[in-house]
C-alpha cells in the first residue's frame, strides 16, 4: 500500500478510524435528512432499538454536526495518552450504545433525542479514569472539569442558552449527565479487562 505524501493523507492513513467515524457522521448527517433515525421513544416501544444506537449519531443541522465533530477531534488528541485508536473507537462506540440505553430507560421525559455530545462526555470520563492509573492528576484534573462543566450547564441554563440557539434544538444536559455515567460504566470495564487481559497472555 502506497502512503499518501500530503499531510492529511499521513494524519488520515494513521488515525483511519477517527476518520472513518467522522466521515460516518457526515453520511449519517445527510441519511438523516431524507429518513429520520434519530431517537424517538414512541418508534423505540414499538419495536425499532436500532434508534437508541443511531440517535447518538445524528445531528439537527450542520452547526451541531461540525461543533460535535470539532469536539470528537479534541476528546481523541485529549485522550491520544490513554487510547490508541482502535480503544478510542471502541470506547466511543460502548458510550454511545450505553448512553441511547440509558437515555431510555432513566429520562422517560425524553421522547427525542439526536447528537454525539453525551457520548463523548462518557469517553473523556472513560477517558479521565484510565489516566487515573498511569497520571492520577491528570485524570482527576479531567474528571473535575467534565463535572464542573456539567454542573454549570445544569445549575446556569442561560449559560448554553446560545448553544442551543446555534444547534436549533434545547441542550440535552440531562442526557450529558446519563453520558458521563455510561462513561463511568465503560471505564470500569476498560480497567477490569486491562486486568485480565495479562493472565490470558503466554508467559514470557
Amino acid at each position: 500500500m502506497v502512503k499518501s505524501k500530503t499531510l492529511v493523507g499521513r494524519l488520515c492513513y494513521r488515525h483511519w478510524p477517527t476518520a472513518l467515524v467522522l466521515l460516518c457522521l457526515l453520511v449519517l448527517y445527510y441519511f438523516h435528512t431524507l429518513y429520520d433515525i434519530s431517537y424517538l421513544r414512541d418508534q423505540v416501544a414499538d419495536g425499532q432499538w436500532w434508534r437508541v444506537f443511531s440517535g447518538q449519531f445524528v445531528h439537527n443541522n450542520s452547526s451541531h454536526l461540525f461543533s460535535n465533530m470539532a469536539a470528537l477531534l479534541l476528546c481523541r488528541v485529549l485522550l491520544s495518552i490513554v487510547y490508541s485508536e482502535r480503544d478510542f473507537t471502541l470506547s466511543l462506540l460502548s458510550c454511545a450504545f450505553l448512553t441511547g440505553v440509558l437515555i431510555h430507560f432513566l429520562l422517560p421525559s425524553y421522547d427525542y433525542y439526536l447528537g454525539v455530545s453525551a457520548a463523548l462526555y462518557g469517553v473523556l470520563i472513560a477517558g479521565a479514569l484510565a489516566m487515573w492509573r498511569g497520571r492520577p492528576y491528570a485524570g482527576a484534573s479531567l474528571f473535575v472539569l467534565v463535572i464542573a462543566k456539567l454542573s454549570l450547564d445544569y445549575l446556569v441554563p442561560d449559560s448554553v442558552a446560545p448553544v442551543s440557539d446555534r444547534i436549533g434544538v434545547p441542550v440535552a444536559v440531562e442526557a450529558h449527565f446519563v453520558g458521563v455515567f455510561a462513561g463511568v460504566l465503560v471505564g470500569v470495564g476498560e480497567a477490569a479487562l486491562g486486568l485480565i487481559r495479562p493472565a490470558a497472555l503466554p508467559p514470557k
